[in-house]
């Protein structure tokens, strides 16, 4: 899995959107601080999750290496390539070797279109094959290897489940055969119990093709289960990158430990006995992040030098955190 050049890297990624301004006045607006200052690597065939609250910028993040969104600065490279500022045309190639699976397995299909032909679209976006016979095969193996069979090609999305339109979403991203896929919380909208299947659909399809995912979402258990390292996330910044195990048994950012405490436990008693970190206040505003630290104003731990200096990413012993305490 460790290859000597990451598949994917990002440099200092900033991604800010501005503000409209009010007319006729000198307030320009503003901007919102989606992403700000992320740097990370992600290697070929290694899974790493990106967790956080709503508005923590993990789906910008995702939607910024695929260049879905403009990047305001650092520095995005694709196997090797620097993709930052690429261009449409100069992306179209590259698009080839990165896809996306949608969080929405409803918003993401056309309901006008047949399953044979939102499987294909890639296929013949890209000149991979042309109509026919050879269309038609490729169509029903990528149904097959997600587990639906290749009659359910002349139906439309309406007569699926929302799982089985799910499936139908990563059969449209493999069809390029890529080797990134940005899972951006592929199965928050189904149920638990599908759920197992669509993770254990892409675990599958990461061994058999050598897939590197960047899976974002906010279950940690789910995160858990597939992912090789963790990425944690507040407010458009990095606060804890670590493996696995690591995380879950040593977490060291409070933010983090927050969010470990808040998995329920299957045992009632358990559950009942459990120590948990409740935190205080909202999220802050992107557009008007606090000073220092951004997680200083809901942090049990914060002390007086957190509210003015923001620490920076430091490793220990192979576990990254950003906080003053391990300074």
């Amino acid at each position: 899995m460790q290859n000597s050049s990451p598949l994917l890297r990002l440099t200092d990624l900033k991604v800010h959107f501005p503000l409209p301004g009010r007319l006729l006045s000198r307030d320009t607006g503003g901007v919102v601080k989606a992403v700000d200052g992320v740097s990370f690597e992600v290697n070929a065939g290694e899974t790493l999750g990106i967790v956080g609250e709503s508005g923590c910028g993990k789906s910008t993040t995702g939607l910024a290496v695929l260049r879905m969104v403009d990047v305001t600065g650092g520095q995005i490279e694709f196997a090797g390539a620097d993709i930052t500022h690429a261009n449409r045309q100069q992306m179209r190639p590259i698009r080839r070797g990165m896809q996306m699976i949608f969080q929405d397995p409803y918003g993401a299909l056309d309901p006008r279109m047949r399953v044979r032909n939102i499987v294909a679209e890639p296929l013949l976006a890209h000149g991979i094959v042309s109509r026919g016979e050879e269309l038609r095969k490729q169509v029903a193996g990528l149904l097959d290897m997600v587990g639906l069979l290749p009659s359910m090609a002349e139906r439309y999305p309406h007569e699926f489940s929302g799982g089985q339109r799910q499936r139908i979403g990563i059969a449209r991203a493999l069809a390029l055969n890529p080797s990134l896929i940005v899972c951006d919380e592929p199965v928050s909208a189904l149920d638990v119990s599908i759920q197992a299947q669509i993770i254990n659909l892409l675990q599958d399809l990461q061994k058999s093709l050598n897939l590197t995912y960047l899976f974002i979402a906010h279950d940690l258990a789910v995160v858990r289960h597939i992912s090789d390292r963790i990425l944690v996330m507040y407010l458009g910044k990095i606060v804890e990158i670590a493996n696995r195990e690591d995380l879950y048994e040593r977490p060291m950012h409070p933010y983090t430990k927050a969010l470990l405490s808040a998995i329920p436990v299957p045992s009632p008693d358990v559950e009942a006995n459990r120590d948990h970190e409740l935190l205080e206040g909202e999220v802050p505003s992107p557009i008007n992040p606090p000073s220092g630290c951004p997680f200083h104003p809901r942090c049990p731990s914060a002390m007086p030098d957190c509210a003015t200096r923001a620490p920076a990413l430091t490793e220990h012993n192979g576990h990254s955190v950003a906080c003053h305490l391990y300074d």
